[in-house]
């Protein structure tokens, strides 16, 4: 009997708690749709899509909505005013990216445990430690480095362009290609492993593609995980017997570590063995002075500008672990992969039903091509038109809708709103990119004169959101430009791409809506006419 009392007793506290930390966002002023006290807003999400409840609850409620993901209140911010001061003007005030489904486990100092692969990335690493790595990284981004990495990167376009002239006369899904293209890419240069993952369905990289890319919306250990995070070992455990159930026992994520580390001690032990891969740009990358580093500085590039980062002062120079150099390199392979890959989709999905666009990228190539020869970084980036079309097409499908996020490190006084420390503020990049009030009321029509250069000035800063803005944003920008702007090149100077009977009309492409990215779900079908 009083087992049973102190059970009762128990779930009516925990309710009563649950209930008190479910009111935290309204008594901020922030609006927002009634939370479950179990699963916070996370059934509404799962039973319609994000896409769909963040459209209702922006008409509903504005702008500036609260909801929850599972037990995380998260504010999402489609202002774009609000959003200078969040990710640029105040960012020392948002430093940090939230984890809304599992907690980083952190030791006395502050720092993440490490979970090899996992831990030590840009994404998860916070405050200085964050700082460091990312004053350390950027530099490796910069024109000139990026220079070094497009023969590797036309080494791997080669192979996909030869895939494309197998298939002949046939109907084919060039999604599958481009992502077996960006894997290849991917890892010849951030693992510095020669891949053959463009012709072998058994390559590692594509079997660790399959366990890290998993995840739908409605996977029921996301809803559990994030709504109960105290939880963490259960949900952990769950999803590595499921991973090792798929695959015979064994987890490919922790082969291609595995291979990563050796090629990294090689790399260490033998000076050799240096290629102009990512890998050995991290290897080397050093910064002496972190106290001279600004926002600037760390914030990446789309064009050609080049920025230094602090100078040299004497101090004790930093440079990346093997650790460091590891779990960033998981990071790209987690980002360049997947965000690229669909990007080249969804672009190439546009440019199979508008096929004036087509051509015109094409004249545009081939007028390019006779005048400076091979196509390489400097050149592709005079691509005026093509960087047009891709814009356009990361407007309207932005791979990660989702990701763009900050985490409020002390209460903050937005004005109408108070944030207070440890709350989630996320950046619905899809609706953004469809707020009529930003783009005008053609917004949902594809036209890349939008992003022209005299167009493009008159576009509000944080209005496009594909990467993310201020010194938080996509720290491999320019690398994943570069190879779109490549592929896309290189292929439409050889064939012309038409529709065939699987492909899916322009406004009835059916997407995949994962936690943070979209992806087509019956993927790109057409065929490539020779020239």
């Amino acid at each position: 009997m009083w087992t049973v009392t102190l059970i009762a007793v128990a779930i009516v506290l925990w309710l009563l708690y649950r209930k008190k930390w479910f009111s935290s966002l309204k008594e901020q002023g922030i609006p927002g749709p009634e939370p479950n006290l179990l699963f916070g807003n996370l059934l509404e999400l799962i039973s319609k899509n994000p896409l769909e409840c963040y459209g209702d609850w922006i008409k509903k409620y504005g702008k500036v909505v609260g909801y929850y993901f599972g037990a995380n209140p998260v504010v999402l911010v489609a202002d774009p005013d609000l959003l200078k001061r969040i990710l640029v003007s105040d960012f020392h005030k948002f430093i940090n990216r939230p984890n809304l489904v599992r907690p980083i486990r952190r030791d006395k100092k502050g720092d993440n445990k490490r979970l090899e692969g996992f831990s030590q990335h840009l994404v998860t690493l916070r405050d200085k430690r964050w700082k460091e790595i990312r004053s350390i990284i950027t530099p490796t981004f910069t024109a000139s480095k990026m220079k070094q990495m497009a023969p590797i990167m036309n080494g791997a376009i080669d192979s996909l362009l030869g895939n494309i002239k197998k298939q002949g006369e046939a109907e084919f899904d060039i999604y599958g290609m481009y992502q077996r293209l960006t894997m290849d890419v991917v890892g010849r240069t951030a693992f510095g492993i020669q891949t053959d993952v463009q012709n072998n369905p058994d390559d590692l990289f594509l079997r660790c593609a399959k366990v890290l890319f998993q995840n739908d919306i409605k996977n029921p250990i996301l809803l559990f995980s994030a709504s109960f995070q105290s939880l963490d070992f259960l949900w952990t455990a769950v999803g590595r017997l499921k991973v090792r159930a798929a695959n015979k026992g064994v987890n490919p994520v922790n082969e291609l570590i595995q291979s990563v580390k050796d090629v990294i001690a090689s790399r260490r032990g033998n000076t050799e063995s240096r290629r102009n891969d990512l890998l050995q740009l991290m290897i080397d990358a050093e910064i002496d002075d972190l106290s001279t580093i600004t926002s600037e500085d760390l914030t990446a590039k789309d064009d050609n500008e080049e920025k230094t980062t602090g100078a040299s002062s004497g101090k004790l120079t930093r440079r990346m672990t093997d650790a460091d150099i590891l779990d960033n390199s998981v990071l790209f392979f987690l980002a360049a992969y997947e965000t690229t890959s669909t990007a080249l989709a969804f672009t190439t999905h546009f440019l199979i039903h508008y096929p004036d666009a087509q051509e015109k990228i094409r004249q545009e190539v081939q007028n390019l091509i006779e005048s400076e020869g091979d196509l390489d970084y400097s050149s592709v980036n005079k691509l005026q038109y093509l960087d047009e079309v891709i814009h356009e097409s990361l407007r309207l499908f932005p791979p990660i809708y989702q990701f763009v996020s900050r985490e409020v490190a002390e209460d903050v006084d937005l004005g109408k709103y108070k944030l207070k420390k440890g709350v989630a503020v996320q950046v619905p990049a899809y609706h953004m990119h469809r707020d009529p009030d930003l783009w005008g009321p053609d917004v949902d029509e594809f036209k890349p004169e939008r992003f022209s250069p005299e167009n493009k000035k008159k576009i509000h800063p944080m209005a496009f959101q594909s990467f993310g803005a201020g010194p938080r944003n996509c720290v491999g920008m320019r690398f994943a430009y570069m190879e779109a702007k490549l592929a896309l090149a290189r292929i439409l100077a050889k064939y012309k791409l038409v529709t065939s009977s699987k492909t899916e009309s322009l406004d009835g492409i059916t997407l995949k809506i994962a936690p943070a990215q979209l992806n087509p779900r019956k993927g790109i079908w057409l065929k490539a006419v020779p020239l």
